[in-house]
């Protein structure tokens, strides 16, 4: 009999064991925890919410500090920028003080951010303060899918509270532009940046109070991978701001692109290499060794491309083509926030439960790409523009948690927090770009450019969504399925066994 026989017997005892006891300590029934992952939703809900509620401000904070095209864009962009950038070692730095102590001070440093971004005086030291705030984020971001490992133990239990936090920080998002818009045309575009004080000390003093510390890990610092990354991602992202200025021939331009695309390279290239070696890393080859965990950073990266630049196309289509107010823009893009709510409370989870992650992520991908269709007629009458907005925003609904689920559940078990960083910078990194390349687009081509971003966010969703049914498996191992049933042990660890090869 093989080694691999000989283990099922008990793999199956310990199968049946876990799936037949109560509620674990950190059930979401629990109080504390309850209100421990209250506090992480916040958080979470604030600094996505920061990439995108600055978007309807830019006007007046264009008038305000007289700053050009490309230099809006890089208020927006210096804070997702240095978000994506540094995610990796912000994960390995939560690793060694612990994910609780890297949640409060990003936390502590996001809210001072803020407050030097609301008194800046000229376009300079706004930027610096963005980028400030993209720090605390970075520190922040990847603490909370630790601590939510770490406290709901079961699959049924973790798959609840993954899906309540991404719906919630997905719902944050929706709301920023409705958020931004009421707050400019009542009290200025400053008070967007002071909201973020009193909401990051009740999330912050939530955690504090209910949510305990994970054990700490003695890891290193990957210098060289660092500086490679963010020169990389930090050439691409300046090359495909200023082409909306310069052209696509201007030669800076060109040379920046393709440096940083070749930087990038480099950086997964050795990457690979340096973790076949043993050396500590940014990005363990175990972590993308994995298609499940592949097909998932795939997944944030989209999302956040297609959200973040149909966003801005669209933002600068309300208020320099139909000539609205900060405000009117804001509640243009409510039809996307009551989808993306409902989505959140009624769909989300319970689709993500009953067919698995490959089926929300693939769903979710196809549902966008219809919502964008509708998306693509730039002087389509607002209705419709609003059912293009429902269906995107249903479609995100969807995605965001099979996503977040797919990465946690596939990653090596000592490299979660590494695999929540990962799949946080494959967002940001998208979501740099999708502003930056659709952002420039729309900027240089008035007239042409919203089809052409929605046509390029279409093709994305779609690639997503076959790369998620070829390697995601149907179902979660040691989890149950309403279409599956109850899967047989062997299974389970058959498909183990496929996901780590």
């Amino acid at each position: 009999m093989s080694s691999d026989a000989a283990q099922e017997p008990d793999a199956a005892q310990e199968l049946e064991a876990s799936q037949e006891q109560g509620p674990p300590r950190g059930s979401a029934f629990a109080t504390g925890r309850a209100l421990g992952l209250t506090g992480l939703c916040l958080g979470t809900a604030l600094i996505i919410m920061e990439a995108n509620v600055v978007n309807v401000a830019m006007p007046a904070i264009r008038t305000d500090l007289r700053a050009g095209s490309a230099g809006a864009l890089w208020i927006i962009d210096a804070y997702t920028l240095v978000f994506a950038a540094l995610l990796l070692s912000a994960g390995r730095l939560g690793d060694r003080i612990g994910a609780r102590r890297a949640y409060v001070a990003g936390l502590g440093l996001f809210t001072a951010a803020s407050i030097v971004c609301s008194l800046a005086p000229a376009t300079g030291p706004l930027t610096l303060g963005r980028a400030c705030q993209g720090l605390g984020a970075a520190l922040l971001a990847p603490a909370p899918l630790t601590l939510i490992t770490h406290t709901f133990t079961t699959p049924a239990e973790r798959t609840r509270a993954v899906a309540t936090w991404v719906s919630v920080g997905g719902a944050g998002f929706m709301i920023g532009p409705f958020v931004g818009g009421l707050l400019v045309d009542t009290i200025g575009w400053r008070s967007v940046f002071l909201l973020n004080v009193p909401v990051a000390a009740g999330a912050g003093w939530l955690v504090i109070r209910n949510v305990s510390e994970v054990p700490l890990r003695r890891v290193s610092f990957d210098i060289g991978g660092q500086v490679i990354v963010v020169g990389g991602l930090a050439a691409t992202v300046w090359a495909l701001v200023e082409s909306s200025a310069a052209g696509w021939h201007d030669p800076a331009v060109l040379t920046a692109l393709i440096g940083g695309c070749a930087a990038l390279v480099v950086f997964i290239a050795t990457q690979l290499r340096w973790s076949r070696r043993g050396r500590e890393v940014l990005l363990p080859r175990a972590v993308i060794a994995a298609r499940p965990v592949l097909a998932g950073l795939l997944g944030g990266a989209t999302y956040n491309f297609t959200l973040y630049g149909m966003l801005i196309v669209y933002t600068l289509g309300f208020q320099q083509s139909r000539g609205y107010s900060a405000f009117q823009t804001g509640m243009a893009f409510l039809p996307l926030t009551v989808a993306a709510t409902l989505t959140a409370i009624f769909l989300g989870a319970r689709f993500i439960t009953a067919f698995g992650p490959r089926a929300g992520l693939a769903t979710g991908m196809i549902l966008s790409a219809t919502g964008l269709a509708f998306l693509a007629i730039a002087s389509a009458p607002y209705p419709l523009v609003a059912v293009g907005f429902c269906v995107f925003s249903a479609g995100m609904g969807l995605s965001a948690p099979a996503q977040t689920l797919t990465v946690m559940t596939f990653a090596p078990d000592q490299h979660k927090n590494m695999g929540s960083s990962a799949l946080n910078t494959a967002r940001q990194t998208g979501g740099v770009i999708g502003v930056a390349l659709l952002g420039a687009i729309a900027t240089a081509h008035p007239a042409t450019g919203t089809p052409i971003t929605m046509g390029i966010a279409i093709g994305a969703c779609v690639i997503t969504a076959a790369t998620a049914l070829r390697f995601i498996p149907p179902e979660i191992p040691g989890s149950r399925t309403r279409r599956a049933g109850r899967p047989h042990p062997e299974r389970i660890l058959r498909d183990r066994r496929k996901c780590d090869k």
